[in-house]
């Protein structure tokens, strides 16, 4: 689950150009954050997004991969288009959908 710092970096500036997140180290990964909601996670320098029903042909659409850890995939997360993550405004409109994600799920609790 390594992540570089350059990769780091660079994710960290476009994701904070759209909305006021925040990163917690974990595992060798990222953690992201908005609010409470834990929204993302890096890995192996690429970033994944929470989907649900409700999001997920977006990422469908594009071809967008689920995240994998070891030999298991994890269909909760999928990789962001590099196109989302150059354009500000539809970055914050792809965290917006994956923290919707979170909200979902704690109002089905």
């Amino acid at each position: 689950m390594p992540v570089s710092k350059t990769f780091v970096e660079s994710t960290i500036t476009r994701l904070t150009a759209a909305r006021p997140i925040r990163h917690q180290a974990m595992f060798g990964g990222l953690g992201i954050y908005l609010g409470d909601a834990f929204f993302a996670i890096a890995d192996d320098d690429r970033l994944f997004f929470k989907v649900d029903s409700v999001n997920l042909a977006a990422y469908e659409a594009r071809g967008m991969q689920p995240w994998v850890l070891g030999d298991q995939s994890n269909l909760g997360y999928r990789e962001v288009p590099a196109d989302v993550l150059s354009d500000p405004d539809t970055l914050g409109d792809w965290i917006d959908a994956s923290v919707g994600v979170v909200a979902r799920k704690v109002k089905k609790k």
